[in-house]
């Protein structure tokens, strides 16, 4: 009987072994995933930890790779070049979900719809799964809903009421015709940008007028050449973190299952977080110059007033009918459960 020789036996246990991490590292899924958030603050920090959670994930994990601060374009780019697998995910506003559907307008682009961040969950907890079937038969994945808290009006003039707005350059999202008319309506020059050409935009004169969450104005620094800052809560700067379906398909069972359930964690850390850290950014801005115009009693009526105003012409022309008339009678049957839990 001839004995194995030891050197044999050495050489196929690499070679065992090289195969079992080669396997691994195959089965591993790498996903690109693209944000405007820039680098280093809260969202960022979020998604790396739920980047974490993804390695670990069974099956040889899920790799992923994040591009903060628009390095991979504005949120249509980024839905462009998933499309094409050049990108797997993308953290997207409404703005970037409705160059998918614009069904899921309704969530943000209503002006002074929502008046509290409860009404904001209730409308979304009811239209998020409908929304996120409606992504799925364009083939993207919902895996989970978020948003950065209110979106505030900063300008290089001071601004107190509507009129002030008249003759005013106003910074829109690309990819929005209708917003783009009503900006007109009411007296204002509108500006296609994407929102990492803000800042020099406000700085060269481009534009004078830039709306945005506290947190983005204070990050993106929009607060030194617009340094005045209307308190109104305009509307609420909602979003998702989006997979593509081919990506999503290529994940096992046991991958996808840790993929969506620590990616809906990060949107909820990334709501809580935002929220918390609006005012703190508005404090932050105040330390270096902001003026923040308050807005209350009669200002406020005008101001809510206006926003109304605008209803008719966002109903059908920036919101789809059906979604507007649903959305309107959510808020008001979550208004008529509080009134009626008060009493």
């Amino acid at each position: 009987m001839k004995l194995c020789n030891p050197s044999r036996l050495f050489l196929a246990a690499v070679f065992a072994l090289a195969g079992i991490l080669s396997t691994a590292e195959a089965r591993q899924a790498r996903v690109k995933l693209a944000t405007l958030a820039p680098k280093g603050t809260s969202f960022h920090l979020i998604l790396q930890e739920m980047g974490q959670a993804w390695r670990s994930a069974p099956d040889g994990g899920v790799r992923l790779t994040i591009f903060t601060d628009g390095t991979m374009g504005g949120e249509g780019d980024v839905v462009r070049r998933m499309g094409l697998g050049q990108l797997q995910a993308g953290l997207l506003t409404t703005s970037g979900l409705t160059e998918i559907d614009d069904r899921v307008s309704g969530l943000q682009n209503i002006p002074v719809a929502y008046q509290s961040y409860a009404e904001v969950d209730y409308v979304r907890d009811r239209l998020g799964p409908k929304y996120a079937q409606v992504l799925r038969e364009k083939g993207f994945v919902v895996l989970g809903w978020f948003d950065t808290g209110w979106v505030k009006i900063f300008s290089k003039e001071r601004i107190e009421r509507p009129s002030d707005m008249k003759g005013g350059k106003v910074f829109i999202v690309p990819g929005s015709p209708g917003t783009m008319e009503i900006a007109r309506s009411i007296g204002t020059q509108p500006v296609e940008l994407e929102p990492t050409d803000v800042l020099v935009s406000l700085q060269t004169g481009l534009v004078n007028i830039a709306p945005a969450p506290p947190i983005y104005a204070l990050a993106a620094q929009f607060y030194q050449p617009a340094p005045h800052m209307l308190d109104v809560n305009w509307l609420p700067l909602s979003g998702a973190i989006v997979m593509s379906e081919k990506m999503w398909e290529r994940l096992t069972e046991a991958q996808q299952e840790v993929v969506l359930s620590s990616a809906t964690e990060a949107c909820a850390q990334l709501t809580e977080r935002a929220r918390a850290e609006m005012q703190e950014s508005i404090d932050a801005m105040v330390k270096r110059g902001l003026e923040v115009q308050t807005v209350d009693g009669e200002l406020l009526d005008e101001w809510t007033e206006f926003g109304v105003g605008l209803h008719p012409q966002i109903r059908g022309g920036v919101v789809p009918v059906e979604e507007f008339d649903e959305i309107m009678r959510l808020l008001e049957e979550y208004r008529a459960s509080q009134a009626n839990a008060g009493s």
